[in-house]
């Protein structure tokens, strides 16, 4: 059925169906509009206008009668919309109860309740600041939500074990990479518990969280806003949030000493980039600027640190069929790393093993312009640097490399924090589609999103910092 009203104060033809609102503005050259009802936040309705009698004067008649808050996007960046309608009174109600009837469909299928973590310090203290500037959004898409600030280290840990999660559909985290990371650790070990699996068995079956996450970019580090919703930007981050598709993303498992280290979602390190979250943990008076100042000098200006080790890569994450394969190194090395493969141009969802040699700083800027243009490195393109995709990797340091006075040989960086390890020997598996989240980039597939690779936020407006 077609609607003559007033929309933004134009005439317009409006029809409304199971898919979508299409709009005509009349006039010598009419212009045509139309929103997904799958991309509208919220619909408002003036019930006293509404209710009023349709005899109104002029002078008497509201601004609106009804209001239709969707969402609009410019490449990456999702942003709210409202378009406000008026027109007859009674024509404008059955237009929008009709509206409302179809939107209701996609509300059915939307997350009504989240428990929200907050982290108040994060990096610059946008914690709190962007929990008050998101939490309204929420609550006007029709979303309850249970709010928790954390109040000491590790605080977000005990929460998630004590939390009945069959009272919320998600969990939203206003944080980096550290407090996912924390969350995300806790419930994967919560799931195996009471599947009465081993999680420090590295042969055993994982057992995935089955509750979706989501995150509000508010860290220094914002690898996972930054790949599953394109930027850092804090709007868009809700605006994906309260649509509530969600895509499912790989993790690295990293065990030690028969004990498993952690899960990471972002980047695992070992060697070199493991040394430069170490010590940029000792220059936390730098405050941000410690992030990209010990990466240039450590990288750019200091000598690489080299360690003797045997390295075998098993298996592939491509072919099943080549679950027994198996390639050793052996030597000196300066870094292995699990990167997502998206970086060099491969397919999302999927882990590229970059192992470094001692490289010169030439090689490192010829790396960047690969993962800058998503193209993959050729064999032999770079000789100091090698790409696998295996399903496993083993570093096992030599002997004499070990002992305190090689303590950075024992450091892992899991997502930017870094753990102490009992032995220099540790194992590094993939494991494919292991954690949902909210997202919807793979709806859009004009959309690409930047790597998970841990970066700086740009802005405190558009993100925060750890």
């Amino acid at each position: 059925m077609r609607n003559v009203l007033i929309v933004d104060g134009k005439i317009a033809e409006c029809t409304v169906s199971e898919q979508e609102l299409r709009i005509v503005i009349q006039g010598r050259k009419p212009k045509e509009s139309t929103i997904a009802l799958d991309d509208v936040i919220v619909i408002e309705k003036n019930d006293v206008a509404l209710n009023a009698s349709t005899d109104q004067s002029k002078s008497a008649k509201p601004k609106w009668l009804g209001k239709v808050h969707y969402i609009t996007r410019k490449k990456l960046i999702w942003k709210q919309a409202t378009l406000c309608i008026t027109g007859q009174v009674l024509e404008c109600q059955q237009f929008i109860s009709d509206l409302q009837l179809h939107f209701q469909k996609v509300c059915d299928l939307r997350p009504k309740r989240f428990l929200v973590l907050v982290n108040p310090i994060s990096g610059g203290r946008y914690g709190q600041r962007n929990s008050k500037r998101i939490l309204p959004m929420f609550e006007r898409a029709g979303i309850t939500c249970d709010v928790k600030v954390s109040e000491r280290a590790k605080h977000f840990e005990e929460m998630v074990t004590e939390y009945d999660f069959s009272t919320v559909d998600g969990i939203v985290i206003f944080g980096g990479d550290g407090s996912f990371s924390e969350v995300l650790n806790r419930l994967l070990r919560i799931s195996h518990d009471k599947a009465g699996a081993n999680f420090n068995d590295i042969n055993g079956p994982f057992i995935p969280c089955t509750i979706p996450m989501g995150i509000i970019p508010s860290g220094t580090g914002n690898g996972i806003s930054s790949a599953e919703y394109g930027n850092y930007d804090v709007v868009t981050a809700a605006l994906h949030i309260i649509k509530g598709n969600t895509c499912k993303i790989p993790l690295v498992a990293d065990y030690s000493a028969d004990e498993l280290i952690g899960y990471g979602s972002v980047v695992t390190a070992y060697g070199l980039f493991g040394d430069i979250m170490y010590f940029t943990d000792q220059k936390r008076w730098m405050r941000r600027a410690r992030y990209p100042v010990m990466s240039l000098y450590m990288i750019m200006l200091k000598t690489h640190r080299l360690f003797n080790a045997e390295i075998t890569l098993t298996g592939s994450q491509l072919n099943q069929e080549d679950s027994e394969k198996e390639e050793k190194m052996d030597g000196e090395f300066s870094n292995v790393s699990f990167f997502p493969a998206e970086v060099f141009g491969q397919a999302k969802g999927t882990w590229m093993v970059i192992v470094f040699r001692q490289f010169s700083r030439l090689d490192f800027i010829r790396l960047m312009g690969k993962m800058v243009n998503r193209e993959m490195l050729q064999e032999g393109e770079i000789p100091t640097i090698t790409l696998r995709q295996p399903s496993r990797i083993r570093i096992k340091v030599k002997p004499k490399d070990l002992g305190d006075k090689n303590f950075l040989n024992y450091l892992m960086n899991i997502d930017g924090e870094i753990h102490t390890m009992k032995q220099a020997d540790v194992t590094m598996t993939s494991l494919p589609n292991a954690v949902s989240v909210y997202s919807s980039l793979h709806l859009y597939p004009d959309s690409v999103s930047p790597p998970r690779t841990s970066t700086s936020a740009p802005s405190p407006d558009s993100a925060a910092g750890t």
